[in-house]
């Protein structure tokens, strides 16, 4: 991770328990050495990966507004697509 652009979901979270967590206990960053949270580089505020050879860390801890957002963007273009099988799980 030193060598790294770290990203985190959110840093105070990702500092409590996830890689990120491990690496400032070993001493190997400080919270100062991450990059961004994702919010920062979707929102345009500070830039994501700038080059081919640059290696970019994104510890996710878990956010389950995030999970929701996802499963319904990809369900809904499913739909769309009429992609996918339909269970039953009442059955």
């Amino acid at each position: 991770m030193a060598k790294s652009k770290t990203v985190a979901d959110i840093i105070e979270q990702c500092a409590a328990m996830g890689d990120l967590h491990h690496a400032l206990a070993g001493g190997v960053v400080t919270r100062k050495d991450v990059h961004a949270e994702l919010g920062e580089i979707v929102a345009g505020k500070k830039p994501g990966r700038e080059s081919g050879e640059e290696i970019t860390i994104f510890d996710s801890t878990g956010m389950a507004l995030q999970d929701v957002a996802a499963a319904a963007f990809v369900y809904e273009k499913a739909q769309r697509q009429g992609a996918g099988v339909r269970l039953d799980f009442a059955a």
